[in-house]
């Protein structure tokens, strides 16, 4: 059985995640909870044995049915944090992504094709500044994507 790159004991949780950055038209895809406020870049976690692209390229097919292409890694993250009562280890790869075919996502918002309460939806990255969205660089960084990999490390615990 293949599993995701997420371990934990009582005291500590760890995991691997891979997140795309996809623009269309000074628009940003994102996901959120359907209840939600808080926003972040769609992905999910990477599977033993998994690359990032691979994992990422996976995870797109299976939340929205789109093919999509990594054009290049742009941010690394390392993450800490309270999950709960847990203190929690992140580490993500962020890609500069596109899409095979562009009609595959629809242009407004949409329901998440494997979690009926995850919503991805489009926002103007003229918003971004307005709205609590992780990774927290990102509101900083989105306008300024670099020709290299820029690597982070943020503690929030």
């Amino acid at each position: 059985m293949i599993k995701d790159w997420l371990f934990s004991d009582e005291r500590s949780i760890c995991h691997f995640r891979a997140a795309g950055v996809l623009i269309r038209e000074n628009n940003l895809l994102v996901q959120r909870e359907k209840d939600g406020m808080e926003y972040a870049l769609p992905g999910g976690h990477v599977m033993v044995g998994e690359t990032s692209e691979q994992a990422l390229v996976r995870e797109f097919k299976e939340e929205t049915g789109a093919d999509i292409l990594c054009d290049r890694l742009i941010w690394t993250e390392e993450v800490f944090w309270k999950w709960g009562e847990k203190n929690a280890h992140g580490i993500v790869f962020y890609y500069l992504i596109s899409l095979r075919n562009p009609s595959d996502i629809p242009g407004d918002y949409f329901e998440s094709k494997d979690n009926c309460h995850v919503l991805f939806e489009w926002i103007n990255l003229d918003k971004i500044e307005d709205l609590i969205i992780y990774p927290s660089f990102l509101k900083e960084r989105i306008n300024h994507i670099p020709g290299h990999t820029e690597h982070f490390i943020r503690r929030d615990d």
